[in-house]
């Protein structure tokens, strides 16, 4: 999806006759275009970084619980 020709739009206190005296302008530099592949490339990249970080967390979490249900049965038995 090109935006490149999208021109913005005026805003509501805004009457055409000024809008349409500013200069349109439009990016014709292409290191500031984002195509919509290496957006939804991002995206899916970020996606996948964010799941392989909660399985990183989820796992800390549950050796930690681990640590902490077999520390107790340890004090536990040597009360006993």
């Amino acid at each position: 999806m090109d935006l490149s020709t999208t021109l913005p739009q005026p805003s509501k206190n805004q009457d055409d006759s000024t809008f349409s005296k500013k200069k349109k302008k439009k990016i014709s530099d292409a290191s500031e275009q984002i195509s919509s592949t290496s957006f939804t490339d991002s995206a899916t990249l970020l996606a996948k970084n964010i799941r392989t970080a909660g399985l990183q967390i989820r796992r800390s979490i549950a050796s930690e619980v681990l640590i902490q249900q077999n520390s107790q049965k340890w004090s536990f038995k040597k009360v006993l």
